[in-house]
């Protein structure tokens, strides 16, 4: 039997990566059709997308908007996930991640299988910002759903299929399971490219950095998730370790002071956006470095040391004004990153992945993926060569293999199929715990940053 999908949140996200992937297993008979969930407020922009589009949604249903209440679930969305869901309903939860958690709570209590945004959920404090120390509980209670009613729960992680990263680790776990040496050193580096106006920041949901984050919950999930995995491996290979970690950031206030207004000033196009947003009490990360130990629990000895840097604030295209009418991930955004590891005295393994730009449509730049991959390692020991490197274009199938949106696709048809495993709520539970840590050292009751000493037990 063919299910009905229900894709709740209709924003950037979800327009420019689920409805097409919506409406290729709709022609392709994967399910009967799709309905669509959304806020009440956006009941003309929604019309007006699905005015254009061949495949049509089954139904559309609005809840209130109490956002301006600080709310940002209420019980009109069990109401209607409870109404539209029959027998074997999909749903997919795409909304702001502030009310991932009430619609998850609604949806996996029926029993549904469900595909979750990263990250997982964000609560929120009574203070109008993050409250990571009820994270890691609330996700152990969607576990609990998840048994007592059958539903399943997978994260949208499409960097888990990455081919580049794949390879990556498997090189060092087989390495480092060989030699009975643990990944002694990570080293993560993403440079996201972007260049927002302060009106952007003010005016945007789908990058939230008035709401006191940013930067750790949109791209960064994906980093604190390869980090997790490649402590794990350590974890369970070495003795279970504790990990020290120390982070900096920059705030979206942070850049707009650091570019000026000048530089705005000479984008070309049209006048500023009116009608913003008020300036936040607090705002987001854009950037965030850090640093950290991985030590063996009972002892001060360390394993492994890692670097995990997360920076908004890079090398951008953007030379316009006026945004895309097609905003997301096309505002002259030029990312690039790169991961290296070593195994001791060993041998050491560094990939890094870039775009290379070209022109585009509407005078907006277009970008190729290419990949490169280094591996040294001590030839008189090991017997093998020292030195190797590898240029992968666009065309090669490992780089084909590395884009998010093959990776997506792949999680999606996985989630759609029924086969769960590689991005399983319950496979996430070391990463929510990495990710609880950077978040609390990022969000405070002042917004302000702060270091975060004390040694916490990844658990397995």
């Amino acid at each position: 039997m063919r299910e009905d999908l229900i894709l709740v949140g209709l924003g950037p996200h979800a327009r420019a990566k689920y409805i097409p992937l919506i409406e290729d297993a709709v022609v392709g008979g994967r399910t009967s059709g799709f309905h669509v969930v959304e806020l009440e407020s956006a009941r003309n922009d929604v019309d007006a997308f699905f005015r254009t589009r061949a495949c049509k949604p089954v139904s559309i249903s609005y809840v209130p908007d109490l956002r301006r209440q600080g709310i940002w679930y209420s019980g009109h969305g069990e109401d209607v996930l409870t109404a539209v869901a029959g027998l074997g309903t999909k749903v997919i939860v795409s909304t702001e991640p502030k009310a991932h958690l009430g619609y998850l709570r609604a949806a996996l209590g029926l029993g549904l299988d469900c595909l979750v945004d990263k990250p997982v959920v964000l609560p929120m404090g009574s203070n109008g910002l993050p409250a990571p120390n009820r994270l890691v509980a609330a996700v152990a209670e969607l576990k609990e759903i998840c048994n007592r009613t059958g539903g399943r729960c997978v994260v949208m992680a499409p960097r888990r299929y990455n081919a580049v990263y794949e390879l990556i680790g498997r090189y060092a776990r087989h390495t480092s399971r060989n030699l009975g040496t643990p990944v002694t050193y990570i080293g993560i580096e993403h440079h996201e490219g972007v260049w927002n106006t302060e009106e952007e920041i003010l005016s945007r949901e789908d990058h939230p950095y008035r709401y006191g984050y940013g930067m750790l919950c949109h791209s960064g999930y994906h980093y604190v998730d390869i980090l997790s995995s490649l402590l794990g491996h350590n974890e369970d290979n070495f003795g279970s370790l504790a990990v020290e970690l120390d982070v900096h950031r920059a705030t979206a206030a942070d850049q707009v002071r650091q570019i000026g207004p000048d530089p705005v000033h000479r984008l070309r196009g049209s006048a500023p956006v009116a009608g913003l947003f008020p300036r936040p009490q607090f705002w987001g990360e854009t950037d965030l470095v850090s640093a950290g130990a991985a030590r063996r629990r009972g002892s001060r000895d360390t394993v492994c040391l890692f670097r995990l840097d997360l920076l908004q604030t890079s090398v951008s295209l953007r030379n316009w004004r006026q945004l895309p009418t097609n905003v997301y991930n096309k505002n002259g955004r030029y990312a690039s990153e790169t991961i290296r590891l070593n195994i001791g005295p060993f041998a050491a393994i560094e990939a890094r992945i870039l775009k290379r730009p070209h022109l585009g449509t509407e005078g907006h730049p277009q970008l190729t993926r290419h990949a490169h991959i280094t591996l040294w390692r001590n030839a008189g020991f090991l017997g093998r060569a020292a030195f190797r490197e590898r240029s992968y274009p666009a065309r090669d199938t490992l780089v084909r293999n590395a884009d998010l949106g093959a990776g997506r696709r792949r999680l999606f048809d996985d989630w759609l199929g029924g086969r769960s495993g590689k991005s399983a709520l319950e496979s996430h539970t070391r990463t929510i715990s990495l990710f609880a840590r950077f978040l609390a050292a990022v969000t405070t009751d002042r917004g302000e940053a702060t270091a975060s000493p004390a040694i916490d037990k990844v658990p397995a």
